[in-house]
């Protein structure tokens, strides 16, 4: 993964944290969005980024936000990461 891709997800996940913060979310599904943003940043300062988990992450934040009408942009913003990284979206399976 080159720092391109690493700063497309990382621009991604500031999105969403600004984002979850405004939203009307139970306190645990937003503190489930920030463990899980957590966990990506943190595998994005790994010598050896794990693509597979960061993906599986991604497309759960994804998933998590996608029945709130006012997550579309964020959503989108994390489709793009996800393209420009490789890494396989699965989040809109199942709509």
């Amino acid at each position: 993964m080159d720092g391109r891709q690493q700063t497309a997800i990382h621009q991604a996940l500031m999105t969403v944290q600004q984002a979850v913060t405004t939203m009307t979310f139970p306190s645990c599904d937003q503190g489930d969005l920030f463990e899980l943003i957590d966990r990506v940043e943190a595998e994005l300062h790994s010598a050896h980024p794990n693509v597979s988990l960061m993906g599986t992450f991604l497309n759960s934040i994804a998933r998590s936000l996608r029945a709130q009408p006012e997550a579309r942009e964020v959503c989108l913003a994390i489709e793009d990461a996800i393209g420009a990284a490789g890494i396989a979206s699965t989040w809109q399976s199942g709509i």
